[in-house]
């Protein structure tokens, strides 16, 4: 067996046995071909070989930045992992899995994503829960409260560069709040948000909404579908402005019975709602992953007022990345941090837990209860200092 990037002769091949696993690309072969060819380097595609030099699985190790703590960071995505079914079991994924450790580490990735099949073979290789959802099912009945139009709205396309620039704004002030989302350039915002790189049933249709002096106050990206209206993505400056959008939406009460929402776990749409009892679901979403322990903290963003001293050293249990282990003297100032080596530590952690209170899914003191954090009361204060809690959210599948 052999594992190496793939060639651009294995495009076919690659597709196709991605193809098998996830049946419903069958759907969008010809759109899902189209986004491999301009989105899919090879070099980003990592392949297991047989001794015939025949690819039999693959992942795809994808280039994003993200936000954390205010800062970006260099995001490897894991994606389309897949085997065909006569390898399976034999280890092949586990090894490439532990094969894209050391090419993120080497690109600069410091830090992963994934969407799993499954969180527990996840775990095995370090990542962990990272992201929760809200999901809102809301009869469009209950929404008439918002029936006055407020505000100014209008259609945005991809051709409209300016109004790009202004979903991006907004996008950006919210991402600054909630860790984990995606930094995105035009090209992300035309091919993924404003459109669906593996769906083209439907058309996406996007809005930007507008302050009553035409400055812009948020936006929503939805499809129609057999009477219910998918809200995609829905981000807005403040309570007026989500009313306005609100608004929008009873707009369509010809049309649709209900509207699906999907969102941050702090999205409290139900609080605004005269009558509050719709249909709302907490789900688990996508696994993080520190992959550079060292330089992720010295990019991560802190907060400006914390200074811990030297309270806070850091001992990591990584069994599939050595380099990780420590133990990490973690001192900070003024918004930065100094990271060295050192022999001792006042906290001791596996991956998968470091991993959640470094993007603010849970803080040391909550790890700790769990069980899943050890260490004395002042270097686990320090820690919830330096790792405050944050709502996480990311809405760029891949």
């Amino acid at each position: 067996m052999t594992i190496r990037f793939a060639d651009s002769s294995d495009f076919n091949r690659v597709q196709y046995i991605a193809t098998y696993c996830f049946p419903w690309l069958h759907k969008a072969q010809d759109k899902m071909a189209s986004y491999a060819r301009k989105h899919v380097k090879p070099e980003y595609v990592l392949g297991y070989y047989d001794d015939d030099d025949v690819m039999m699985a693959a992942i795809q190790i994808l280039p994003y930045s993200i936000m954390v703590g205010g800062a970006p960071l260099s995001m490897g995505g894991i994606a389309m992992v897949s085997s065909l079914p006569e390898v399976r079991h034999g280890g092949h994924i586990a090894s490439l899995h532990k094969e894209s450790l050391e090419v993120m580490k080497e690109r600069g990735q410091v830090v992963s994503m994934l969407g799993p099949f499954s969180f527990e073979f996840y775990r095995k290789y370090g990542w962990e829960l990272g992201f929760d959802r809200m999901n809102y099912t809301i009869p469009i009945e209950n929404l008439k409260h918002y029936s006055k139009k407020t505000g100014n709205i209008k259609q945005i396309t991809s051709k409209d560069t300016n109004s790009i620039n202004t979903l991006n704004d907004i996008y950006t002030a919210y991402a600054k709040q909630h860790n984990g989302c995606t930094i995105r350039d035009k090209e992300m915002w035309t091919d993924f948000v404003l459109d669906d790189p593996f769906a083209d049933e439907f058309k996406r249709y996007a809005y930007l909404w507008s302050y009553d002096n035409d400055v812009p106050g948020g936006y929503i990206i939805y499809i129609i579908r057999e009477g219910k209206m998918y809200i995609h993505e829905m981000i807005y400056k403040d309570t007026k402005a989500l009313e306005g959008l609100l608004w929008f939406i009873y707009a369509h009460q010809s049309q649709i019975k209900e509207a699906s929402w999907t969102t941050a776990a702090d999205g409290r749409l139900h609080v605004l709602l005269p009558n509050p009892r719709i249909d709302m679901k907490l789900t688990p979403g996508m696994m993080f992953r520190v992959v550079d322990v060292e330089e992720a903290l010295l990019k991560r963003g802190y907060p400006c007022d914390v200074d811990i001293g030297k309270e806070l050293s850091i001992q990591i249990d990584d069994a599939n990345a050595p380099w990780n282990k420590g133990p990490w003297q973690i001192s900070a100032a003024c918004g930065s941090v100094c990271v060295k080596r050192t022999n001792t530590a006042s906290i001791k952690c596996s991956i998968q837990a470091f991993s959640q209170m470094f993007l603010g899914y849970a803080n040391a003191e909550q790890l700790a209860a769990m069980d899943r954090l050890t260490g004395d009361a002042h270097a686990i204060e320090a820690a919830n200092k330096l790792f405050p809690l944050s709502y996480t959210f990311n809405n760029n599948g891949f």
